[in-house]
């Protein structure tokens, strides 16, 4: 499958950077993404990466719109209320690039139900469920497939990618190798900014590209950034020997 005329006047302006070869555009093309969790984070990033030429989504989540989600999660209005978010942002997303491949998923993912992730080429994590979190780690891991965990709340964004290469274990484990849900602040309990969660969904479009493309070496590094202070840390994760997902 290749892109028409229609995409390449849709991705025109992005496609005469010096970047997107002909090579780099076939590439493009065949990427399969996965985004778990359409939240204040799951919105923006699905639609950029949508508007940025990926053309096959799998996109899951199991809850309806809220009047509460509003100030964040972008592909939704008022009228979406009570709807499903899967079904809304495969429909939003559709009118950005009509020739693009979605498949929608109003559940959430366990166990039994994690198979629906095969085929992809990176796995995207914007649940805010540590739970959760920690299957798709699993998952990734296993079957080598690349990972990568976003979160934010009030002010603040974690990113960290996870090339899950065979033979060289490092994941989020490692980095929390925390058997039950952390204590950490949630969003419904201390609150988030909707620029944060906007600016946490650009930044994870950026490194997809970045890491899929290999436009820039992301593998491994928990990016931290802060929305009020501007200040960015970058931190190298390390192999951690007693990670129980260790395979080697």
């Amino acid at each position: 499958m290749k892109y028409n005329d229609l995409e390449y006047e849709l991705f025109a302006r992005q496609f005469i950077l010096k970047e997107f070869t002909e090579e780099i555009l076939s590439e493009l093309n065949k990427l399969k993404i996965a985004i778990v969790g359409l939240g204040g984070i799951g919105c923006p990033l699905s639609q950029y990466l949508i508007s940025s030429g990926i053309k096959n989504l799998k996109i899951f989540d199991g809850d309806k719109i809220e009047k509460s989600n509003l100030n964040r999660q972008i592909l939704y209005s008022i009228e979406d209320i009570g709807k499903k978010k899967s079904d809304i942002s495969k429909s939003k997303l559709l009118k950005t690039n009509p020739h693009s491949n979605i498949e929608s998923y109003s559940i959430n993912l366990y166990e039994e139900n994690i198979n629906l992730l095969s085929n992809s080429s990176l796995v995207i994590d914007t649940t805010d469920n540590w739970h959760t979190s920690k299957l798709l780690n699993e998952y990734c891991v296993k079957n080598s497939v690349s990972f990568i965990f976003t979160s934010a709340v009030g002010h603040d964004i974690q990113i960290a990618f996870f090339p899950n290469k065979k033979n060289k274990h490092i994941c989020l484990n490692c980095l929390f190798p925390n058997k039950d849900d952390v204590e950490i602040p949630r969003c419904e309990t201390v609150g988030i900014s909707g620029i944060t969660a906007g600016i946490a969904g650009l930044l994870t479009a950026q490194k997809t590209i970045n890491s899929l493309l290999n436009f820039k070496d992301e593998n491994n590094i928990l990016t931290l950034f802060n929305t009020i202070s501007g200040e960015i840390q970058k931190i190298k994760v390390k192999n951690n020997k007693e990670c129980q997902l260790n395979k080697g």
